[in-house]
């Protein structure tokens, strides 16, 4: 393996009349081709305004952002539009179209490349096949539960056969059922297609079971990196130990020492 995302020096920040606030303050990064990458943190600590970054939908104030040889931040508008149909994007809320059947949902950015209906109609067969919902082809939205629907969102960031897939917060608003489903389905694609994959999460448990390496971001700073095993059985940063502990609370058990995934 090679590194394949590089981050350099990005700072972040947002301004508004009365202030500006740093978001991120230095991040250097190194993410290997095919990994399934965790950048963990709590609420604030600026984990998807980092991700959003990576694929420019914020902009940052300066650094550089490399996936392959290509220096995303050096991109013109059609120059980044163009490599933007190689990075998938799962959102936490889902982000679907209500009054758009599934098929319609996945097909959509393939309409907007101006992919043939056959075409199309092949492509969306086999994702629907892949996330599990060849059944629901033709429902709406509104009758899928959340995993399904998540689902449906994975299905849509990988019509375009992306070499980055971007998850942030992917399974936060999921029942822990749905939850494994989904992580499961993540670690079947990156396996099977190989897709690089960065997993932006608050949840130690789901970093913990697919995230083969990990980087704690705290305050906008990234305080330690590292395999998951070493991070989450040793942590250095205080988030990590906060982290740790938190874990240990709710599980009460030695998973960390012979658990699955560790």
């Amino acid at each position: 393996m090679s590194s394949y995302i590089r981050i350099e020096g990005l700072y972040k920040s947002f301004k508004n009349r009365k202030e500006e606030n740093t978001v991120l303050k230095g991040i250097d990064l190194e993410i290997e081709k095919g990994d399934i990458f965790g950048i963990v943190g709590f609420s604030g600590a600026g984990k998807s305004t980092l991700v959003r970054c990576i694929n420019r939908l914020e902009e940052p104030d300066r650094g550089k952002i490399f996936i392959g040889d290509t220096e995303i931040t050096s991109l013109n508008k059609k120059q980044l539009t163009e490599r933007r149909k190689k990075i998938g994007m799962i959102f936490q809320q889902f982000n679907l179209f209500d009054s758009m059947t599934v098929f319609k949902n996945i097909a959509y950015p393939l309409k907007l490349l101006g992919v043939s209906k056959k075409d199309i109609e092949t492509k969306v067969d086999k994702l629907l096949e892949l996330v599990g919902l060849s059944d629901k082809k033709n429902a709406y939205p509104g009758s899928l539960s959340g995993g399904q629907k998540q689902r449906v969102g994975i299905a849509r960031a990988l019509a375009t056969d992306p070499d980055v897939l971007l998850s942030d917060e992917a399974t936060s608003a999921l029942d822990p059922v749905s939850t494994l489903s989904i992580l499961d389905l993540l670690e079947h694609i990156n396996k099977e297609l190989g897709v690089t994959i960065i997993m932006i999460t608050h949840e130690l448990e789901a970093a913990k079971r697919i995230c083969n390496r990990v980087a704690v971001l705290e305050n906008g700073v990234i305080t330690e990196t590292g395999t998951t095993r070493d991070i989450f059985l040793d942590p250095q940063s205080n988030t990590g130990k906060i982290f740790l502990e938190v874990y240990k609370e709710f599980r009460h058990d030695n998973s960390f020492t012979g658990g699955e995934g560790i």
